[in-house]
């Protein structure tokens, strides 16, 4: 049997990719429902989100935050990881939802696990593994299947869905690998904490939220509140749990739940139809989650 700590573990990363694809429907729903832009949802769900976190970093690990603020390098890479990882990866995650559906563009975020394995070859200079290699395999065939279902001279996605979702994986996958010196002195949270903020403070800076809201009704208003509390603050704080006591890879591998989340509650609450093309480039993409962790 599993002890507490992999327990603990094991739900939190299942739950933070629940979180991820509720949150990713929601965002659906608004964009789907309401005059909102991508661009103001990530805005307003990184400047809440990025401040709720540092407050609570602030009330649990004062000591790290400290130690973090006062090595100037340190500050930096949080900063570039927040902006040039975090920000543009969600500003370029939402536009894939609002482009195509929220579970097409979870899914070619996952596309992220082959782009970081080909950048540690190049780094380290050395040729692809025979199970890398296959992965990359399944990751291109993938992505053909969902953009063009088999027919080489047509797209069923548009361009611009398929190039946001790309960028989504791109964008993650520097999120990924930019903060990788900073976890041998401090927390995930922290990390992840200091760096939402930086990234939140720009898009705001950016976007100015405060121009030209969006006219929400009750009921938007009501899945704004949810993507961000669910999809940021909550989904962040049940990864650091599951980083924690299983580790980065296990968590992230656990976290696949959220395409299984986002597919579901897409077909049953957006009305979105998938053929079985889909679901079969779905499953390929999925599958290098499984090789490469």
């Amino acid at each position: 049997m599993m002890d507490n700590r992999k327990v603990q573990g094991v739900c939190g990363g299942i739950l933070t990719g629940f979180c991820w694809g509720l949150s990713g429907v929601f965002s659906q729903y608004l964009f789907t429902n309401t005059e909102m832009q991508s661009s103001w949802f990530v805005a307003v769900r990184m400047l809440v989100s990025g401040f709720c976190m540092l407050i609570f970093l602030l009330l649990t690990k004062r000591e790290e935050l400290r130690m973090l603020l006062k090595r100037k390098e340190d500050l930096l890479r949080c900063a570039l990881t927040g902006i040039l990882g975090t920000m543009l990866f969600q500003f370029a995650c939402y536009g894939a939802v609002q482009k195509s559906n929220a579970a097409t563009a979870i899914v070619l975020q996952y596309l992220c696990p082959v782009m970081v394995m080909i950048y540690v070859c190049v780094k380290k200079h050395k040729f692809p593994e025979k199970m890398e290699m296959l992965s990359l395999a399944l990751a291109v065939a993938g992505i053909f299947l969902i953009a063009t279902h088999g027919n080489i001279h047509e797209l069923v996605m548009s361009e611009e869905a398929l190039v946001w979702g790309i960028g989504c994986a791109f964008f993650m996958m520097l999120s990924t690998v930019l903060p990788e010196p900073l976890y041998e002195r401090y927390s995930a949270q922290a990390i992840t904490s200091v760096s939402l903020f930086f990234g939140g403070i720009t898009a705001g800076i950016l976007v100015n939220p405060m121009k030209n809201p969006p006219v929400l009704d009750s009921r938007a208003f009501g899945a704004l509140l949810a993507a961000v509390l669910c999809g940021s603050i909550l989904a962040y704080l049940l990864y650091g749990v599951a980083v924690k006591q299983i580790g980065s890879a296990k968590a992230s591998l656990f976290a696949c739940s959220e395409i299984p989340t986002a597919t579901v509650l897409s077909v049953l609450f957006m009305g979105n139809q998938f053929t079985f093309l889909d679901i079969l480039g779905f499953v390929l993409i999925g599958s290098t989650i499984f090789i490469l962790s």
